[in-house]
């Protein structure tokens, strides 16, 4: 029987009792204890029904909510409920634990903060960098931090914005600064300490330059010489001394081309090229060379067609990569140079059906001094940097460069140039 029905088979219960006290109490014209009884019978039942009405439909209500669960199973999904509320709120403790641990352990400094720019988390090289001991958890980033550009960097970042990188120097050092917006809110900043990373970077390139400019008067001397000697010895000991003193002037100008673009004094005089002469004057560079290796050089570039670029960069770019179409094809193989103009930009393609490249080496041929296994390709002697080259001198010329490859069907790399416009500063690499 439900609680409803039984409140109200009680007051039907009470109700003859009740009217038998009031019979009783009119003759005697006094209460009798009956109504008394009665009464209070039926002011306790009403009571009780007026808590079920409240209490009980709530809990109904509540049932409901929870998938029709009866009133007398409550109890136990609450339990239920509980116990799970607790287990989330250990797990989520010790992630936080270990997510403290872990960024204690850093050798970078890392800040969480919400949107309203409170402290969710900071380890100890971030606090190092703010030039304080400690920082509670919930306190204003303000309060710590007093750099305004580092404050204007995080604040972006934790409104959904993307700021670029800052580079900032304080008395702890020379950091970068960079900060990432979080899906929930807030921002995650990460500071990276610089200043030995740079000047070991400076010290590289520095002494590559030096070194390969040194390099280029011994080598003139020796072509010079070679040449000279070319009518006194045997022609093929000449053409080998030749091609080997060739060789090491171009490491020497690839070195020297790489140390100068790495250091950012690589110089371009942009201006509208026409793609169609420039390619044709490519191509030609190295007709004798495909000839000799049984290798067609097609070109399939339409009238008009002009990007904006540096003429001599560009030129070397697609030198290099028709230069190794070339040199790891196959005979009876062919390379391709390609053109189209769309949407206020050049797509270049230089395809080839030559060896390929491995698909575990595809990311790594454009980092510099990596050479795909040399076991492959005796006597194609480089140390590497052609795509590196490549690579860094389309980025200058604020270009994009996709290079695809399937090993035993052949290779293409993509350049997308602007029609207009000015160059980009490099990415770095």
């Amino acid at each position: 029987m439900s609680r409803a029905r039984h409140l109200l088979t009680a007051l039907a219960a009470a109700s003859p009792v009740l009217a038998a006290g009031l019979a009783v109490s009119a003759i005697r014209d006094r209460p009798s204890p009956i109504v008394i009884v009665g009464s209070v019978l039926v002011t306790a039942l009403a009571v009780e029904s007026a808590l079920w009405l409240g209490v009980g439909s709530r809990l109904l209500q509540a049932a409901r909510a929870l998938g029709g669960v009866a009133p007398r199973d409550l109890t136990r999904e609450v339990r239920e409920l509980q116990e799970r509320a607790e287990a989330c709120r250990t797990e989520s403790q010790r992630l936080a634990g270990r997510l403290e641990d872990l960024s204690s352990s850093l050798g970078d400094g890392l800040i969480v903060v919400t949107s309203d720019l409170r402290l969710r988390l900071i380890n100890p090289p971030a606090l190092a960098f703010c030039g304080v001991d400690r920082a509670d958890r919930g306190s204003d980033l303000v309060e710590i931090l007093r750099d305004p550009v580092v404050l204007d960097v995080v604040e972006e970042a934790a409104g959904g914005g993307r700021p670029e990188p800052e580079v900032i120097e304080n008395r702890s050092g020379l950091w970068e600064i960079r900060a990432f917006p979080v899906r929930e809110g807030g921002a995650v900043v990460l500071l990276a300490e610089v200043s030995l990373v740079r000047r070991s970077a400076e010290f590289r390139r520095r002494f590559v330059q030096d070194l390969s400019h040194e390099l280029r008067s011994p080598l003139a001397v020796l072509r010079t010489t070679v040449e000279a000697l070319e009518d006194d010895i045997d022609r093929r000991l000449a053409d080998v001394l030749v091609r080997q003193v060739e060789r090491l002037d171009r490491l020497t100008r690839e070195l020297y081309d790489l140390a100068t673009i790495e250091s950012g004094q690589l110089e371009l005089e942009l201006e509208r090229v026409t793609l169609k002469q420039l390619v044709r004057d490519v191509l030609s560079d190295f007709g004798p060379e495909a000839s000799a290796a049984g290798v067609e050089l097609r070109q399939e570039v339409p009238d008009g067609v002009a990007v904006w670029c540096d003429r001599r960069g560009l030129s070397r770019v697609l030198s290099n990569l028709v230069d190794n179409a070339v040199k790891y094809n196959r005979r009876g193989g062919w390379v391709e140079v390609w053109a189209r103009a769309e949407d206020e930009q050049v797509t270049i393609r230089v395809a080839d059906s030559g060896e390929g490249i491995p698909p575990g080496e595809l990311r790594a041929v454009l980092q510099r001094f990596y050479r795909v296994d040399r076991a492959r390709t005796p006597g194609q002697g480089g140390l590497g940097l052609g795509l590196a080259i490549v690579k860094h001198m389309v980025q200058y010329m604020g270009g994009r460069l996709d290079l695809r490859s399937r090993e035993g069907v052949g290779t293409t790399v993509t350049l997308t140039l602007p029609t207009s416009g000015a160059a980009r500063s490099p990415s770095g690499g």
